[in-house]
Order: structure tokens, then sequence, then C-alpha cells
């Protein structure tokens, strides 16, 4: 299944695989002109880890908008930006697309990223989600994904996106194409991403779930014994002899003659 034409299906195939999607005002009307047959996927950074989707939509000074059809966030937040020709390619060629017009034949991703801090687990998992719902929609595989430095490196001397092997990347891709079930999307909580506790303060979620891990560990250990929190059967305390909390808090209580406890170990 090929497409011809404008991607119109763009928010609704990419909210079908999980993804928090926003659409820009005016989406469905931007562009600079009608696609063709759509080839694949462009990916880019956008070379500032801050890159509004305002950018992308209305363009720079020395270039009209929109630059892409897909702005990405650092959080996973996948705007729409343009159902139309976007100017993100510029020169360059790669085996199955016309040389120096990849324009309109190509879906830009623009990544809000400068390119050597990495990518957050959110915005990779939401990047390889993208190409693989527009992958699967148009029935193509992850070889119809190329990066910005593939197409334009040897022409214009680019190298986006920075620090993402994009052999690896398209492996990735691929599998999730495989993989029939969407993604869980954005109830899914990363390391990386911030959340609100209930006191009310933005803490990071790999912290939260570090200190849980920490503290419940201890608690159990208090509780059953050392070892406990690695699944021992309640090996009990030495000082204790050999009883839990809840155990020796027992034979407390029948060695005092309070009604209702009994010693687990009496008799042994």
């Amino acid at each position: 299944m090929s497409w011809t034409g404008d991607p119109t299906w763009l928010a609704e195939v990419l909210r079908g695989e999980g993804l928090r999607v926003v659409e820009f005002p005016g989406w469905r009307e931007r562009g600079h002109g009608d696609f063709g047959d759509l080839w694949g996927i462009v990916c880019h950074h956008t070379g500032g880890s801050n890159t509004p989707p305002s950018e992308i939509a209305y363009g720079l000074p020395h270039l009209a908008g929109p630059l892409s059809q897909i702005h990405l966030s650092r959080d996973g937040t996948v705007t729409v930006i343009a159902v139309g020709v976007a100017w993100h390619a510029g020169v360059g060629s790669w085996p199955g697309l016309p040389e120096d017009n990849a324009n309109f034949r190509t879906i830009g991703i623009e990544a809000a990223n400068n390119g050597t801090e990495g990518w957050s687990q959110a915005q990779y998992a939401a990047y390889v989600g993208i190409c693989a719902a527009i992958c699967r929609r148009l029935g193509y595989g992850a070889d119809r994904v190329i990066g910005h430095k593939e197409w334009a490196g040897p022409k214009q001397g680019k190298w986006d996106p920075g620090a993402m092997d994009m052999n690896a990347f398209r492996r990735d891709v691929q599998a999730q194409i495989e993989h029939k079930a969407p993604r869980k999307g954005p109830g899914k909580v990363f390391n990386d991403e911030m959340i609100r506790n209930r006191r009310g303060q933005d803490i990071n979620a790999g912290d939260m779930i570090a200190y849980l891990d920490e503290h419940t560990g201890q608690t159990l250990d208090q509780l059953g014994g050392p070892g406990t929190c690695d699944g021992k059967p309640f090996p009990g305390w030495t000082q204790l002899g050999g009883r839990t909390v809840v155990d020796a808090l027992a034979a407390v209580g029948a060695a005092l003659g309070i009604d209702g406890f009994a010693d687990p170990k009496a008799g042994k």
C-alpha cells in the first residue's frame, strides 16, 4: 500500500500508535504545495534542545516554514505541523529518491535536540513510534527511513540526527512495525521524565523509583529479616530468636498474657 498526495491521516495514525499528539493550528492547510508519491521519512534534529513547534511551522528569516511535517519534543510530545510539502531536506541523494528533490517525496521529522546531548528514552521511543506508524500506514519497511546526514551529508555536510546510529534506529523501527499492538504511549513512565509527587513537587521519575526501591527493600528486611527484599522466605532476625518483627511482637504479647497473642515458636 503506497500513498499519493498529502498525508491527511498523520494525526490519526500517530495517535493510533499510542503517541501523545498535538495538532498545531492550521496544520491541515499548511505546506509548500502538495505531495506526489510518498517515498518515506527523513529524520532530523533541530540543533537546539528547546526548539518550539512554532519555529518549525513559521520558519526562519532565511527559510519560510513549514520546515517539516512533524516536531518532536524532548518529552516525546509529537506536534503535527503541516500536511503539505515542507522545506526540510535540501539537496542530496539516496537510492529510490529523485536527486535534490526529497521534499516532495518524504515526510520530515524535526526533533528538538542539539545533536550532542543524546536522546532521552521518551524522545527516542516516540521517534521510533512516529516512523513505525507512518511506514506501517504506507505499507513500507524501515528501509524507507533515512537520516538527513545520509541524504545530505555529502552535498551539504549535514550530520543530523546527531548521536544516532541510523542502522540501529531502523532496526528498532522495523521491530515496532512488526509489533502488532501499539506501544502504551504517554501513560508509560520513563526514568528521565519529571513527575509530580503527592506533595506537589516535580521530581525525576528515575530518582523516585530508586528511592522507593531502596526504602521498600529496607522496610521488608526490617519486618521479615535480612534478605527478605531479595525474595528470601522471611528468615527472621537473630536478635529476635529467628523471629520476624511480627512474630517477635506476638511472642512478647503471649509472654505478657495478652489475650489473642501467641508465640509461633512456642513448643518448638
